[in-house]
């Protein structure tokens, strides 16, 4: 054990990609993976050039996310909710109107986010399959910017940042 003041942080870096720690300092630490994949890259220039080809795309396909999770957040409600007033229901259940009354809302509004969720997941495969268009273009591009990295291994002269592979 060492004394260190309040506060105090100590960050380690590592040109290894897969670091071996123990559990111990995993624990103990965060660790922040860095690493840029060909897949990952490929992702993300696949959501930059559908926002320059088809930014109401990417923006319909944002929205359903908010949509998605707003809904998912309102079914966890409702069954708090109702669990709640089930668990503090003093007497007969089936004697209490205001419990009666939530079950129904709850039953009501369980249907339509239910609906919501699956027109969302029909919508969500519709623009999945409209961002697959761009595939080609988003894999050649992260093809592009691993190429354009291996050229520092000709001659420390050509070594580059990600940025580039945002503008390639």
């Amino acid at each position: 054990e060492v004394d260190v003041m309040k506060g105090y942080m100590l960050y380690v870096t590592t040109k290894i990609p897969n670091p071996a720690y123990t559990s111990e300092i995993f624990a103990r630490t965060s660790v922040i993976d860095f690493t840029v994949t060909m897949k990952g890259l490929g992702d993300q220039l696949l959501g930059l050039v559908i926002m320059k080809e088809k930014s109401e795309l990417e923006s319909e396909r944002m929205k359903l996310m908010e949509d998605v999770t707003a809904n998912k957040k309102k079914m966890k409600e409702l069954e708090d909710n109702l669990l709640y007033r089930l668990t503090s229901t003093k007497g007969s259940l089936v004697d209490d109107e205001s419990l009666i009354q939530v079950l129904r809302t709850t039953k009501a509004t369980a249907e339509e986010v239910s609906y919501k969720l699956t027109t969302a997941a029909e919508t969500g495969i519709k623009i999945t399959a409209a961002r697959e268009e761009f595939r080609t273009v988003a894999t050649r591009g992260s093809i592009l910017y691993f190429l354009i990295v291996e050229m520092s291994m000709v001659n420390c002269m050509y070594q580059t940042s990600l940025e580039i592979g945002r503008a390639v």
